[in-house]
């Protein structure tokens, strides 16, 4: 399968992980899907201080239209911190039908929005597990 005219959320938060976070941002995007960078409204700064602007606002999204959405991990001493505006639309994407997919310790901003369920739920327990974790997310969606 291909993830050609999907939509494919990726959120990003301070000390975001650039490999758990690029990855699936160049893989959908090869794909042909529609990705969307959702932050908070200044932005983010990744672990080694690379910046990422959002393009779109947590809001401005229909849940519904949303295929799946990303939680990508942060450093391993540290977790994600994500704002309640992502964690809402985490939320409404999972009871909308759509996937939900997390890498290493982006588990908690899953766990934080949907808690427990495995329903509809991808996950990748580390970067080096990036490759099948997206092949899981081309099989699924």
């Amino acid at each position: 399968m291909s993830l050609a005219q999907q939509k494919v959320v990726v959120l990003a938060y301070p000390g975001y992980q650039e490999l758990d976070f690029w990855y699936p941002v160049l893989r959908s995007r090869e794909e042909g899907a529609t990705v969307h960078i959702v932050a908070a409204a200044a932005g983010a700064e990744s672990i080694l201080g690379y910046p990422v602007i959002p393009d779109t606002d947590a809001a401005d999204l229909d849940p519904a239209s949303v295929s799946v959405i990303i939680a990508p991990g942060v450093a391993p001493w540290d977790l994600p911190q994500p704002t309640g505006a992502q964690i809402a639309l985490v939320t409404a994407v999972h009871a909308a039908g759509g996937h939900v997919a997390f890498v290493g310790n982006g588990a908690s901003v899953v766990a934080q929005a949907i808690g427990d369920t495995t329903e509809r739920v991808i996950a990748a327990e580390s970067t080096d597990d990036l490759t099948t974790f997206f092949a899981a997310v081309r099989q699924t969606v």
